[in-house]
């Protein structure tokens, strides 16, 4: 297995990073997880900007900058980044002048990656910290941020849970206050550690969090859609979620065919008449939520709202699209 290391392309086994690493010392980074398809980032503009709001509101990065490594790539015996490759981006909303990467040179490390492990179809991890730097909560004396690529084989849930749908639990493990960052997708993963955690324990495969005040927030590793009367709810951001990015393909799927949608906060008690619910991922996608609790949601089948933005997302992640 390969992954990249500052721009390096090298063999897992010889990617070493510092046990000073404010990363590793104190939670001070981020990540981003995403899907290839035909070898490509799924939604990168999307990601890319997210990175860079997310390094710019942790202040992790200085003007230290990687570029891809192309004498890596050689020694690897890999082909160097083609600068015309066909993505699927759309042009950079977030302002890039104080990240110290460019969305071309990140695609082209991400990309690289996937192809050293000989990979098309791959779950791709992107991780960035503060890097090293004396012990100490400042991150002053961190001068150069650390940054690595991980990708395997993309591993999706059986088909039979995407045809016949899950059930979800109400978990007891609370979702972070909304003032905390919790919108980061955080190394200081503590929150949905418990809340897997949880879920293991219970013998589950996803879960309903609540707010300290009792709002639905989202899963552990997920965002929630509950369709009520014909209309697509889900939670709002400032319930503390993670403002996901198939969670906003979907929201814009819905509204161009005329769903109706709606972001707000609410409770347990005002899905008593949904008919329909699903969790999204950027790597999962779309599953079908078909109970709670083992209680069954309307007929305990996928309905067909759900139904029509699953079969929309796998022509979107077709490589024949």
């Amino acid at each position: 297995m390969y992954v990249c290391l500052n721009g390096k392309i090298l063999p897992v086994e010889q990617a070493q990073v510092s046990v000073l690493d404010h990363g590793f010392l104190y939670g001070a980074g981020l990540f981003e997880t995403m899907r290839t398809v035909g070898g490509e980032p799924m939604f990168w503009a999307e990601h890319y900007a997210r990175l860079v709001e997310s390094a710019e509101a942790l202040q992790l990065v200085s003007q230290v900058g990687i570029s891809v490594a192309d004498d890596s790539l050689s020694q690897a015996g890999l082909p160097l980044p083609q600068a015309n490759a066909t993505r699927l981006d759309t042009p950079i909303s977030a302002d890039s002048k104080r990240f110290p990467w460019s969305s071309s040179d990140l695609h082209d490390l991400i990309t690289a990656t996937v192809r050293a492990n000989d990979l098309e179809e791959a779950y791709v991890r992107l991780s960035l910290t503060r890097g090293p730097g004396a012990l100490g909560p400042s991150g002053k004396t961190c001068q150069t941020p650390t940054l690595v690529i991980y990708a395997k084989p993309l591993a999706l849930p059986a088909e039979d849970v995407y045809r016949c749908g899950r059930d979800l639990l109400i978990l007891q493990t609370r979702r972070n206050s909304p003032e905390l960052p919790v919108r980061v997708k955080s190394l200081n993963y503590l929150n949905s550690l418990l809340a897997y955690a949880e879920l293991e324990a219970r013998g589950g495969g996803e879960g309903i969090q609540l707010t300290n005040e009792g709002w639905i927030a989202e899963g552990a590793v997920s965002n929630l859609f509950f369709v009520v009367e014909g209309e697509l709810w889900t939670p709002s951001l400032d319930t503390g979620i993670l403002p996901g990015i198939t969670r906003a393909w979907v929201l814009q799927t819905a509204r161009q065919q005329g769903i109706p949608t709606r972001e707000h906060r609410f409770t347990r008690a005002e899905l008593r008449e949904m008919t329909e619910a699903f969790t999204t991922s950027s790597v999962v996608g779309i599953l079908p939520v078909v109970s709670v609790e083992q209680t069954p949601i309307d007929a305990g089948v996928p309905g067909p709202i759900t139904s029509y933005l699953m079969q929309k997302w796998r022509t979107l992640t077709s490589r024949n699209n």
